[in-house]
């Protein structure tokens, strides 16, 4: 693939309030955040992690048994090994396991995130950044994640209890078959078959796809579903399940951005989930026993019984999204965390929870969004005189500006308003001598002529679009080329169509979050 377009996210309208104000550098946010998305922030933020208290010893013993079934890449076992250095940090991505790893965006946050290590690396040669891909294994919400579309067909699987992560692996079969037969041969066909035979558990074989596609970059993935982990984080959860720490620190954050814009993720009384065979439910304190339940469950607690279970069993215990971002920051030597919007709007919410537990708040960077058009969609955008920038927004709106723009004047009656305009001014002016009262009278008719004028003209643009039947088809397929179910191409359809040897090496090669660049990728045909 190579790039045929870049340009700005800010010149799109994919962008919420808050996020075009968090990239572009308002004043009024800087209480939010600790770094300015900037290269030049991250000589700070070294420093600042510098002092952190990062388990090393931990962090690379877990990644360490996480990958000893895994193959290896020379570089991955090199990243994982310096990360028991003090000059190694990391920079980070994070996403739940889904089928063939999901929308297009979650292989461009990966991509951007190894493009930052690399640029970190020029900018600090003293130092060394492992590019990390944190993988939320806990989470339960298995209809989001259990499908993916090739090429406009949805491929799943069905059912499956609890956690995504502890699904077994062998339910990736009949959507492996079903990919086999739209997509014949392909690569990763072969991986993703000989990954079932090796691990038992979706998680683990999530990581092992990430790996193959990744591993000559050096990417390294973890999996948070590790008592090892949640071992070194077990005095807050302590914390949280017994007073509500998250509710308590975040309030002043949640008013400021419910008045001037949404609150992402609102937290709850306890941000905690309980582990389970087959689910992962809510942990809710009930004032009148004095128990801790868990919800859609018979599991009932006291109050010391649940802290030797947070204390014995960690692993039990799954942070929901308040709680993530803190627990990854707590594990990794990070320096910076790339998202999409909807991420960087929960994470805006969290600074005064890391402030309150002393853990150092990463640089947020927005991950690069991206399209991706063949041969034939370019020629028709060319033929049109079009651009990907053109197909933001409502279909009917571009297709009516398209022929007013090259229809001529034959369509439109601006002169013939003005005309009446005129013409209903001197009749004003007389009829205005003759009886003041007159003068309403003259309005109405004018407004009569001026709407029928408008009628008529509405009348001969749907006539010119019906002459233009073949253009105006050629509009709506490229709209739903580009911006399939009306959202974007990342966000709906998967990567595998796509793959090639050099397509992760030219994905990465175009990223770069510090600049917020929209990519349009032109395919190999």
């Amino acid at each position: 693939m190579n790039v045929c377009q870049a340009f700005p996210l800010t010149e799109t309208n994919n962008l919420t309030p808050l996020i075009r104000d968090y990239i572009t550098g308002k004043s009024e946010l800087t209480h939010l955040y600790q770094y300015k998305p900037h290269i030049s922030s991250f000589a700070q933020a070294i420093a600042d992690k510098s002092k952190s208290n990062v388990n090393r010893s931990v962090l690379v013993e877990v990644l360490q048994s996480q990958y000893a079934e895994i193959p290896s890449f020379e570089l991955v076992k090199g990243n994982i090994a310096s990360l028991a250095d003090e000059n190694t940090f990391t920079v980070t991505a994070a996403h739940q396991p889904c089928l063939f790893h999901g929308p297009l965006y979650n292989v461009y946050k990966i991509a951007a995130t190894i493009r930052l290590a690399q640029q970190l690396k020029e900018a600090y040669p003293q130092n060394n950044f492992v590019p990390v891909f944190w993988l939320g294994s806990e989470d339960h919400d298995i209809e989001e994640l259990n499908h993916a579309y090739i090429n406009g067909t949805k491929i799943q699987f069905e059912g499956g209890k609890g956690t995504i992560g502890r699904l077994p692996a062998s339910v990736v079969q009949q959507p492996l078959a079903e990919l086999k037969k739209l997509m014949g041969e392909n690569p990763l066909v072969n991986v993703l078959e000989e990954g079932i035979k090796k691990f038992s558990s979706f998680g683990r074989l999530t990581q092992y796809f990430l790996n193959e596609l990744f591993g000559d970059f050096g990417l390294v993935v973890i999996d948070q579903d590790d008592k090892r982990l949640k071992n070194l984080f077990a005095q807050v959860i302590v914390d949280e399940v017994f007073n509500s720490r998250a509710l308590q620190v975040l309030q002043e954050n949640l008013r400021f951005l419910d008045k001037n814009y949404k609150v992402q993720a609102q937290p709850r009384e306890i941000n905690f989930f309980y582990l389970g065979e087959g689910f992962r439910e809510r942990i809710i304190y009930n004032k009148e026993s004095d128990h801790y339940t868990v919800n859609n469950t018979g599991l009932s607690f006291t109050k010391e019984q649940l802290k030797h279970e947070i204390s014995s069993r960690p692993e039990n215990f799954s942070p929901n999204v308040i709680h993530r971002p803190l627990f990854q920051e707590m594990i990794l030597p990070n320096l910076a965390f790339v998202g999409g919007g909807g991420e960087l709007s929960y994470w805006l919410e969290l600074k005064p929870l890391f402030d309150y537990y002393r853990v150092n708040y990463p640089v947020l960077l927005l991950r690069n969004s991206a399209v991706i058009i063949n041969t034939s969609v370019e020629r028709k955008l060319q033929k049109l005189n079009l651009g990907v920038r053109d197909f933001y927004g409502d279909t009917e709106q571009l297709i009516t500006n398209y022929i007013k723009q090259h229809a001529g004047e034959e369509h439109s009656l601006t002169d013939e308003k003005k005309v009446i305009e005129a013409l209903y001014a001197q009749i004003a002016k007389k009829a205005e001598g003759i009886d003041t009262t007159l003068k309403q009278s003259t309005e109405t008719e004018k407004l009569k002529a001026l709407t029928g004028l408008g009628n008529l003209e509405a009348k001969m643009l749907k006539a010119e679009k019906r002459k233009q039947e073949t253009t105006v088809n050629q509009i709506r397929t490229l709209k739903e080329t580009l911006f399939p179910q009306n959202n974007l191409q990342e966000r709906v359809e998967n990567f595998i169509p796509y793959y090639s040897t050099a397509f992760v090496r030219d994905v990465v090669e175009a990223m770069s979050p510090m600049e917020n660049t929209f990519v349009v990728f032109k395919a190999e045909d």
